[in-house]
């Protein structure tokens, strides 16, 4: 596999990948490209009044990176993504120099880092059932309880928790929960 950087216009990175496919596939060239990368990853975000929200970020904004299998390839590639909004240029050593294609030891990185990001997000907690924990976030923000049910596959837990003298249980997910 020889990976090219394609320096597109930021913000743009999904559409120009989906733009290079339609026209690869339009010109029947969609075997001289085997992937396509926009480099993203997942991350969890704190929103307004502290929620929290989990969405997928660019980390390496106006870079595409194209997986071309046979290096020959190229300068047809070339003249055919030139014709597509948005994009500039393939990265090349010097200015209108034949691109290279990227050393592993720099693209290992950014394909791990990327290919990490399409696995689901998993908050690695180690609840127990009876364990002491506060409340975070939310309604029941510095309350204090005991866990009474952990549910991974969900990632939340049952938090028992003492109001006007009752005890009431309320299902939470872990990122809401800390322990003592």
């Amino acid at each position: 596999m020889a990976w090219y950087a394609l320096k597109v216009r930021a913000s743009q990175e999904r559409k120009v990948s989906q733009r290079i496919r339609q026209e690869l596939d339009r010109l029947g060239l969609g075997h001289q490209v085997v992937d396509i990368l926009v480099p993203a990853e997942r991350v969890l975000e704190s929103r307004k009044g502290g929620k929290k929200r989990e969405r997928e970020r660019v980390f390496l904004p106006g870079y595409v990176f194209l997986d071309i299998p046979v290096e020959e390839y190229v300068p047809e590639l070339i003249q055919v993504l030139r014709g597509v909004p948005d994009v500039l240029y393939f990265v090349s050593p010097s200015r209108g120099a034949k691109p290279l294609p990227l050393p592993d030891s720099e693209v290992g990185p950014i394909l791990s880092r990327a290919r990490a990001a399409s696995l689901p997000m998993e908050v690695s907690q180690d609840f127990e059932v009876g364990q002491l924990v506060r409340i975070s976030e939310g309604p029941f923000a510095g309350f204090e309880g005991y866990i009474a049910e952990v549910y991974p596959e969900k990632q939340r837990v049952q938090v028992r928790v003492k109001i006007f003298n009752r005890e009431t249980p309320v299902e939470l997910p872990y990122h809401h929960v800390e322990k003592l």
